[in-house]
């Protein structure tokens, strides 16, 4: 689980790391933890295309707040877990509007923490298994599969289309990335693409209309099975109640 601290007084960013580092060794988890002494370090590295699973923000900080930061980190990204920790209660129900995964006001018990990262640790792993993890110019990015819209295989490369995490290029065969992608979700709609139920607006047998606007073809022999699945993937919301 890659985690980011961020806050600008470093004694209580050598304590938060301390106390993740206890907590992971302890649990026997593997943490990748880097640290930030101002919003805009972390949104420097983040632009980069640096994931994390969990950011654990102050929210009082020199130029711009914790809650800024979530903010503008929500805008592009809705899965990242965001822990705030302050010293004060007054910006609790702003914490609520970015779906903040818990709220620390200090000085709090290191099994306050710990519990708020079991939580974490948990949303992730359940993630972890609801993902595609991609390999591209030497950096490894989980891209959720609520995220991808779409792919198309060219020669021996998968472009990977996604909604707001831009395009991604994995080497892999046409059955073996149908093995690793969530078979109620995703099917082959033609020789060279694969599509994402939830992004589909419409079908008829001269092609697909996503949601965001594409258009991709569908051969003859998935009209069947690719109609199945969007009239099944939606019978299930309206059980669920979604």
């Amino acid at each position: 689980m890659r985690i980011a601290v961020c806050d600008d007084e470093k004694e209580h960013v050598n304590g938060n790391t301390s106390l993740i580092q206890k907590w992971a060794a302890k649990n026997e988890r593997t943490v990748d933890i880097d640290e930030f002494s101002s919003a805009e370090e972390f949104l420097f590295r983040y632009s980069e295309g640096h994931p994390y699973d969990l950011a654990i923000l102050d929210i009082k900080m020199k130029t711009m707040s914790g809650i800024e930061l979530a903010k503008m980190i929500r805008k592009r990204d809705q899965g990242l877990q965001i822990l705030f920790i302050t010293g004060t209660t007054a910006h609790v129900f702003e914490g609520y509007e970015v779906s903040a995964l818990n709220y620390l006001t200090k000085p709090y018990s290191p099994a306050r923490l710990e519990r708020s990262l079991d939580k974490a640790h948990a949303i992730f792993k359940k993630k972890e298994v609801e993902s595609l993890l991609v390999s591209q110019e030497g950096r490894l990015t989980r891209l959720p599969f609520p995220e991808i819209l779409y792919m198309e295989i060219r020669g021996h490369y998968f472009e990977i289309f996604t909604f707001s995490m831009g395009k991604y290029r994995m080497k892999m065969q046409m059955d073996e990335m149908l093995t690793l992608l969530d078979k109620y979700l995703f099917i082959r709609c033609h020789r060279s693409f694969i599509v994402n139920v939830m992004f589909m607006a419409s079908l008829s047998r001269q092609g697909i209309k996503l949601k965001t606007g594409q258009d991709l073809p569908i051969s003859a022999p998935n009209v069947q099975p690719v109609t199945q699945l969007f009239i099944d993937y939606h019978y299930r919301k309206k059980s669920q109640g979604v």
